[in-house]
């Protein structure tokens, strides 16, 4: 019974993500005019359809729940019988940018939407990187954290949530010593704190022994205030991760597929409804953040070639843009390939 639990959740939270990026996309389409065939819910067989009146777009549902697409008319080649303006490449520059773009804004409104629910039901958690508790003869403890102390930086970079915390002590190389500056009152203190190694799924992993604050404000005003805040920070967040892993700081190995996400609901979800709305939300800037990449197969790929096209004046080449299309496709699969491999010898 738990494992269909934690399977519906799953579908719900990553079918709801891509159903909210698509339907920016689809929204933009329709607002500048362009014929939309399909607007799908899931990939894979289709289960059932219909057509609203006066709406040429044929709405249907798939087999496979993970997933959904727009057929947008992209170009005059594979939309005969339609009119010019109705194709997605007659329109202007900034129209073709509004529709790309809005499926990562979506996301992003997506995520400002939750975490202000979770704020306003639950309470605004703070921001800030506090610390709660100290475990008892635990590393953070051995080197003089104690409860309250608010974390200025680890190892010299400055950090403002508990996210940039777990980023600096959790990913990257392995220290002997972590340094951390922390405000006591009024009283900046600077400690040097040896971790225990601990080893997590085959990796080696620093462990300290603190948690993050439960300090929680109620009111409209904070659950507005933290929406913000923590949607900017977890942004912030995740491009850091995209850099060290571009650099090697982060091995693929710590990358998550499906699989790696149906384990943390499973652990979530015992934490109840307010954890699994935020862990949508963080997903949610994921998805929003991984689409700017400049890669041809992401929406920001795209967006890259329109923009080159603007600058140059010109249309680029079909073919070229066929090539980078399929070869950022192909990458893709294998790094889903390796991500899904990765995550079921994790679970062994």
């Amino acid at each position: 019974m738990s494992f269909i639990i934690t399977l519906l959740i799953l579908i719900l939270v990553l079918g709801g993500i891509v159903f909210i990026h698509e339907l920016g996309h689809f929204l933009a389409a329709k607002k500048i005019g362009v014929y939309v065939h399909e607007f799908a819910v899931g990939m894979g067989p289709e289960i059932f359809s219909f057509h609203r009146k006066n709406d040429e777009t044929k709405y249907s549902l798939r087999a496979m729940p993970l997933g959904g697409y727009n057929a947008l008319a992209n170009d005059m080649e594979t939309s005969k019988g339609l009119k010019k303006d109705q194709v997605l490449e007659n329109k202007s520059f900034l129209g073709r940018l509004f529709v790309l773009i809005m499926g990562i804004v979506f996301n992003f409104i997506l995520a400002l939407i939750l975490l202000f629910f979770n704020g306003l039901i639950y309470g605004s958690p703070t921001t800030e990187p506090i610390i709660g508790s100290v475990l008892d003869e635990s590393a953070a403890q051995m080197g003089g954290l104690a409860s309250g102390d608010l974390i200025l930086s680890v190892n010299g970079k400055k950090v403002t949530s508990f996210d940039e915390v777990l980023l600096e002590t959790r990913f990257g190389e392995i220290k002997d010593v972590y340094t951390f500056v922390v405000l006591r009152g009024n009283t900046e203190i600077s400690l040097n704190i040896k971790p225990d190694i601990k080893e997590v799924d085959g990796e080696k992993t620093p462990s300290f022994g603190f948690t993050s604050s439960t300090i929680r404000e109620r009111g409209l005003i904070n659950a507005v205030k933290y929406s913000l805040v923590q949607t900017w920070k977890t942004t912030k967040s995740v491009f850091e991760i995209l850099g060290k892993l571009v650099t090697g700081k982060i091995g693929a190995g710590n990358l998550s597929g499906p699989i790696g996400v149906f384990s943390v609901i499973d652990n979530v979800k015992q934490n109840g409804i307010e954890s699994i709305i935020y862990l949508m939300a963080y997903l949610s800037i994921n998805v929003g953040v991984i689409n700017l990449i400049p890669v041809p197969v992401f929406d920001g790929g795209r967006i890259l070639i329109l923009f080159i096209e603007k600058i140059k004046g010109k249309k680029v080449n079909p073919k070229l843009d066929t090539y980078l299309n399929t070869a950022g496709t192909v990458l893709l699969i294998l790094l889903m390939i390796y991500v899904t491999l990765n995550d079921i010898l994790k679970l062994f």
